[in-house]
């Protein structure tokens, strides 16, 4: 027998024992943290047409990719990664679905690219995607849900944090196409900023002046930046100074919740469709980053759908296995679901309410309204067991309320109450 047929082809491993266990617990933790953050499963095809992913998968990853012609003579591609999928799937099926629409996938994907520590041809992502929310919270609960992953299996992890928004409305104005703007912020990715900036010279000086500056000031003078360049900025102001506020909440809100996050101007990451927000996840363990994502808004209309909000992210599942030792632990699920409805109060609030939920094993999505009758009637339509209710009312006084929405009891008890509660109710002691 050829001996080289023994071998998988380069860039692809065999997984087995230990490692090949240590593979299975983090695809089934990630799946479990997922569910209980109120996250559905989907599934798609590993393989699709080039097309899907030619448009907006960036300059770096559309040179990676495995592109071959079918038996039909059709162009396809295994996926380099699964966002462009589920845009597709979302747009084919689930367009009609209650909003926000919280997915997650663990999929394999492939790029065809030198392999080293951390980085294989083909490879595996945990991924979570938010459709019809546009504000700050998908970013948030997204991006907690993978920190509250991480933490269960035991990796220490930070944020990296940009906004390639503020790029991209300034080389808007100065009429800079699509393809050059993707090259540019490619360069800027890469830290090749003298390139980036010589290349966008020779189209505009103006634009490589504006753009340069704003590589190198720091997020606190922000403003002060846009206040400078206001006349030449124009009808982008209020957009910039929307994008940077919804930049420092994320990064404020991280810092709170106990994960250290810090701005980066460079940060544009390798993906086309990126509108706003972006981040990555870093680990001390690592020099590369163990995931990342970000907003993606109106992606659904480059494939032809109606203009929808979203938002989502990928974590790399060979790059997390590198940094822990193998040690499977015992995982568990849920089969209650509750949804925090916080009005007019911090998020915090919410995301502290929903991990001491999580802790007993109910799963917690939070949603953030004035509107509590539209939250109700959101909530009944997904099923949820529990409403959990909290005011400014009930938050000055301490108190929550708890909705069992199958029952219709009703509890208003103090705050350190929720878990005795939610547990006599389940039980269903008095």
């Amino acid at each position: 027998m050829d001996k080289e047929i023994l071998q998988p082809p380069r860039g692809m491993r065999d997984i087995v024992g230990k490692e090949a266990e240590l593979h299975e617990y983090l695809r089934k933790k990630f799946q479990e943290v997922a569910l209980l953050h109120g996250f559905k499963p989907i599934i798609t095809p590993t393989v699709e047409f080039f097309k899907l992913f030619e448009e907006k998968s960036g300059e770096e990853i559309k040179k990676s990719m495995y592109v071959f012609k079918d038996k039909a003579n059709r162009t396809i591609a295994l996926r380099p990664e699964v966002t462009a999928s589920v845009v597709r799937a979302y747009l084919r099926l689930l367009q009609s679905s209650p909003k926000p629409l919280y997915l997650y996938y663990i999929a394999q994907c492939f790029r065809y690219e030198e392999p080293q520590r951390g980085r294989y041809r083909e490879f595996w992502q945990g991924g979570l995607e938010i459709f019809g929310d546009k504000s700050i919270n998908a970013d948030i609960a997204a991006a907690i849900t993978a920190s509250r992953y991480l933490e269960e299996i035991g990796v220490n992890h930070y944020y990296i944090v940009g906004n390639v928004a503020l790029y991209r409305r300034i080389m808007d104005l100065f009429n800079i196409s699509q393809e050059t703007q993707d090259h540019i912020l490619h360069l800027i990715d890469k830290e090749q900023i003298d390139n980036a900036m010589n290349e966008l010279g020779r189209i505009n000086e103006k634009a490589s002046e504006i753009i340069g500056e704003l590589i190198n000031t720091p997020l606190e003078n922000l403003e002060e930046f846009i206040g400078k360049y206001k006349n030449v900025l124009e009808k982008y102001t209020d957009q910039l100074l929307s994008e940077i506020e919804k930049t420092r909440k994320f990064i404020n809100t991280m810092n709170k919740l106990g994960y250290k996050a810090i701005y980066k101007p460079t940060l544009v990451r390798g993906l086309a469709y990126y509108t706003g927000l972006i981040y990555e996840y870093k680990a001390e363990e690592l020099t590369i980053s163990i995931g990342g994502g970000g907003r993606y808004d109106g992606l659904t209309k480059i494939y032809g759908g109606p203009y929808e909000y979203s938002t989502g992210l990928a974590l790399g599942i060979d790059r997390i296995a590198l940094i822990l030792s193998h040690k499977l632990r015992k995982f568990k699920l849920t089969n209650k679901e509750a949804i925090v409805i916080i009005l007019n109060i911090p998020l915090l609030i919410g995301y502290s309410i929903q991990k001491r939920l999580i802790d007993i094993g109910v799963s917690a999505t939070v949603i953030k309204t004035n509107k509590i009758k539209k939250a109700l009637s959101l909530a009944n339509k997904k099923n949820y067991d529990y409403a959990i209710i909290i005011g400014e009312k009930e938050y000055t006084q301490s108190m929550i309320t708890i909705k069992n929405l199958l029952s219709g009891k009703q509890y208003q008890v103090p705050m350190n109450m929720l878990e005795k509660t939610i547990v006599k109710d389940i039980l269903g002691e008095e």
